[in-house]
């Protein structure tokens, strides 16, 4: 199994990308031809690299340079309690086991007794989906199928494997429809509760719905989303930055047909040819401190972009988490296609 976590000094980002994504244990182990072990490369580490840079494999061109500065790594005779202190710490899966320089194993941190803060989540299905009208006439966008199951039931899938166990769900249009289908959860291993809008809130509003304020961090995201984001890993993100808010961002690129001038003033210093324009944009996914709902207003219509502006207001720390792996919004005919496709062809999301 570690040898799976291994990759060469040399090796491309997309490479080290691949081996932080097996297996679970969200770090890839730094190996010199001499079988040393250089560093590890974790999650977190392969993120603030994206945002270091315009693109993923802009930001930094081989293994050896995403290397953490801090190494996770214990030695072979770490104890538990040592071994559980560190990943805490530093909001990490699971760390190397080295010994004389060698790689020799893992330690998780389920096996040294640790835990992650509790996790709530807050799903926003109250839209009506009138951009896929008439498909979402009679089901809501959520609930439409996309490869074996639905968006919303994926998604419930998904929030499981990444141990969230309470799980809210705004609704409104068709709210009925929702509650016939998934019931209390159960099916999926989370207690669903239902936050009914008597009407629009907005994508924060309906946050003041909540019956009790939760103990961790608020994983909120939109319902008509299908991606292969590791959510785990986006609150690891959250934790390690310290942040009362994280925005999960895309990487929108924008192609211009023209060639683009540089200028200093009146003069023209280079000319780019047809460039693409790469832009961070909001994905609809984010993980709140829980103090940050005492900004959301009852009932009333608010956004998540307005909850945003007003944590920067009070001057609190928003953070910026790079999706690297498949996005789709379902929220066109084009997008919902592009979904359809994915799935048909057996790619992984």
């Amino acid at each position: 199994m570690i040898d799976g976590l291994v990759v060469a000094p040399e090796d491309p980002i997309t490479h080290v990308l691949e081996r932080v994504g097996a297996g679970g244990a969200g770090l890839a182990v730094v190996v010199a031809g001499d079988g040393t072990v250089l560093g590890t490369v974790t999650d977190g580490d392969l993120r603030r690299a994206a945002l270091a840079g315009p693109g993923l494999e802009a930001a930094a061109a081989k293994a050896v340079e995403l290397m953490s500065l801090e190494p996770a790594t214990v030695g072979i005779d770490a104890s538990d309690d040592e071994v559980r202190t560190l990943l805490e710490r530093r909001h990490l899966p699971s760390v190397a086991i080295v010994d004389k320089g060698r790689l020799v194993g893992l330690r998780h941190l389920a096996d040294v007794g640790g835990s992650r803060p509790p996790l709530t989540a807050v799903i926003l299905a109250g839209g009506r989906g009138q951009r896929l009208r008439p498909l979402t006439d009679k089901v809501p966008k959520p609930l439409l199928t996309v490869g074996r199951t639905t968006i919303l039931e994926r998604l419930l899938e998904q929030l499981w494997s990444a141990g969230v166990s309470d799980v809210a769900l705004a609704v409104n249009y068709k709210a009925e429809l929702f509650e016939e289908r998934l019931g209390d959860g159960e099916g999926y291993g989370v207690r669903l509760t239902y936050l009914k809008e008597r009407k629009e809130l907005g994508t924060a509003g309906a946050l003041s719905l909540l019956s009790a304020p939760p103990v961790g961090p608020v994983l909120v995201t939109m319902a008509d989303q299908v991606t292969a984001l590791p959510f785990a890993r986006l609150v690891d993100f959250h934790n390690q930055e310290g942040a009362a808010i994280t925005v999960a961002a895309f990487e929108h690129e924008i192609p211009v047909p023209y060639g683009v001038l540089r200028l200093d003033g009146r003069r023209v210093t280079g000319i780019d040819e047809k460039p693409t324009l790469r832009q961070r944009c909001n994905a609809g996914i984010f993980v709140l401190d829980p103090a940050v709902l005492a900004l959301v207003p009852e009932d009333t219509m608010f956004g998540m972009p307005s909850l945003v502006e007003a944590a920067l207001a009070q001057g609190l720390p928003v953070s910026a988490f790079p999706i690297l792996e498949r996005w789709i919004d379902v929220g066109t005919p084009d997008a919902l296609e592009a979904a359809l496709l994915s799935f048909a062809t057996g790619e992984e999301m």
